[in-house]
């Protein structure tokens, strides 16, 4: 991780406020109406680990996230099992979270333990609603993330994309925007149709790309007339570290990433 950046001012960087004067009819998960997602900031994740949204990051957002099946939720699961308000995940800031029960009398569990009670999220803890288990992913990285690895319960779908790391913009009017990262190339740039897509006057249309093997991530410029710089340094071409700060442009990114494995 970039030392030279600590948690406080990316967390203050990333403003956590609330906006409660949103819709919260407005469903938020992969696939479903973004309009929530646009509105707030995105301040962490859930990320499926089996079953119909295995692969998936649902966003979680600053202050109560509400889960379940409902139109109404926060974060709409529609995998068998789920209760329609099943549980609450409240952000506290970029690095803790509350886990409660909902108003449905479905089981949730923490780490395989029936969570009847408010009790404290960690990065890479497990949450199971129904059959669906989820990993929770904190927005801000820490010494513990190299020695944490996120097993997934299944392989991935052979024509699925699973997220396994994200750029999160940490300045201007879209603070707190994420964009996923896959495993293989990321491209990078103003041009539709790419796998991160960056309007701006300073982006190519091809201007980087972010290749992920194994758990080593490389980024390099598609030019070397259009040098990337990774914590402040210019560089042609250089491997990435969780919590490295990307500039692209004149925008500046937190680069997020995680370990993974299979229990099967």
């Amino acid at each position: 991780m970039n030392t030279q950046i600590s948690l406080k001012q990316m967390a203050a960087a990333l403003q956590f406020s609330h906006m409660d004067n949103v819709d919260e009819a407005l469903a938020c998960s992969r696939g479903q109406n973004p309009s929530l997602r646009n509105a707030l900031t995105t301040s962490g994740w859930l990320l499926g680990l089996n079953g119909l949204h295995i692969g998936e990051d649902l966003r979680l957002y600053p202050g109560s996230n509400v889960i379940g099946s409902s139109a109404r939720c926060h974060v709409v699961l529609t995998a068998p099992g789920v209760g329609r308000q099943h549980a609450i995940v409240d952000v506290l800031s970029g690095e803790s979270a509350l886990l409660h029960p909902g108003s449905t009398r479905r089981e949730l569990f923490l780490n395989d333990v029936p969570c009847t009670s408010p009790a404290p999220l960690c990065h890479g803890d497990t949450v199971r609603l129904g059959e669906q288990s989820f990993a929770y992913i904190s927005l801000l990285p820490s010494r513990k993330d190299e020695q944490t690895t996120i097993f997934f319960n299944e392989r991935f779908p052979a024509r699925g994309s699973c997220t396994l790391g994200w750029l999160v913009e940490l300045a201007g009017d879209r603070v707190g925007r994420d964009f996923r990262l896959v495993q293989g190339e990321n491209r990078i740039g103003s041009q539709r149709g790419l796998e991160v897509v960056l309007f701006d006057p300073e982006i190519q249309l091809r201007h980087a790309v972010i290749t992920r093997h194994s758990d080593n991530w490389i980024i390099v410029p598609v030019t070397v007339s259009e040098p990337i710089y990774v914590n402040g340094v210019p560089s042609t071409g250089i491997g990435l570290q969780n919590g490295d700060i990307v500039r692209l442009g004149q925008r500046e990114f937190l680069f997020r990433s995680i370990k993974v494995g299979f229990t099967k």
